[in-house]
């Protein structure tokens, strides 16, 4: 890997997370505890995180007129985010997610996607530039299938390694998958992706046959508390998540993606890297709300020290 900047495209939001005892059935109204408002968007949260870890970040979003879009450049700012693109759409609204976490551990997010929605290919060609100098991207569905594409097609014409996560789980076209360096996804998504039923446990074979024949070399499918499953031409290994009390999953995805990226940005081997982001994410959601808790480098490379290597199991 060439040592250099990691952009970041996606959106950037406020996030309302609240503790719930469980979720509501239909016409249930239940009381939520420990209200916290912070920004969010998987985008946001995947740049945060790579910067705290040590990351040369550049962040490409965009935001409407009220009043939490135009904090979005201070946010960045404050958390050394040096390459803030941040596109305006001043007639709308930036995007907003409710979060709500169960006294079972689990988590339902509600996304209001915003301004976000409204980019075209022809915003993301305007950072045309600022792809072509990264040595990095990492990708999520945060963005129009078009954006996207031009995205991965201006990645892939600078030779630019791309790591794609595709979340949330939609339709996309089957030529941008051999563009892609890794792909990682979660147990649901991987089943949705590969036609099975995500209702069921994960058929993790089907799955990663199904990925590979798209063209991608690299397939990390995460298992939540089970850790992740990591296949390449070389083989296939277990991920043992990092030993741990689960106070909240919210945003594990989003900081596992980042560490990934992060540590790939540095050493090129994909098996070290999903070791490197089960431990960031370990830490994540062994506390409560999602940007305050994301880790920082100090903490994450001293907690991958002590455990490092004792997390790679046999498939």
């Amino acid at each position: 890997m060439k040592q250099g900047k990691l952009t970041v495209i996606g959106h950037y939001g406020m996030s309302l997370l609240m503790d719930v005892d469980h979720f509501p059935a239909v016409g249930e109204t239940v009381e939520g505890m420990n209200l916290q408002i912070e920004p969010g968007g998987k985008g946001y949260n995947q740049a945060i995180a790579a910067s705290r870890l040590g990351a040369d970040v550049n962040f490409i979003t965009a935001v409407g007129g009220d009043d939490f879009g135009s904090g979005c450049e201070r946010d960045l700012s404050a958390e050394g985010v040096t390459g803030r693109y941040v596109i305006r759409f001043p007639e709308l609204k930036s995007a907003y997610a409710l979060v709500a976490n169960s006294a079972a551990k689990a988590s339902e997010v509600y996304v209001y996607p915003g301004a976000i929605r409204s980019v075209e290919p022809k915003h993301i060609a305007q950072y045309e530039d600022v792809i072509k100098n990264s040595a990095l991207l990492l990708l999520q569905n945060e963005i129009s299938v078009p954006s996207l594409e031009t995205a991965i097609s201006l990645g892939a014409r600078y030779q630019v390694e791309m790591i794609y996560n595709p979340a949330p789980a939609r339709e996309m076209p089957r030529h941008i998958f051999e563009k892609v360096s890794v792909i990682t996804p979660n147990e649901t998504e991987a089943a949705i992706m590969a036609g099975l039923d995500p209702s069921e446990p994960l058929d993790i074979d089907a799955a990663l046959r199904y990925l590979h024949g798209l063209g991608v070399p690299n397939v990390i499918i995460t298992l939540g508390g089970n850790g992740s499953c990591v296949s390449t031409p070389d083989g296939r290994w277990h991920i043992r998540p990092l030993p741990g009390d689960v106070v909240s999953t919210t945003g594990a995805g989003d900081c596992s993606n980042a560490a990934l990226a992060v540590r790939y940005l540095e050493t090129g081997d994909i098996i070290d890297s999903a070791v490197y982001a089960s431990v960031a994410s370990g830490l994540q959601v062994q506390r409560e709300g999602v940007i305050a808790n994301l880790p920082y480098k100090e903490e994450t490379d001293e907690k991958y020290v002590s455990f490092g290597r004792k997390l790679i199991g046999d498939t």
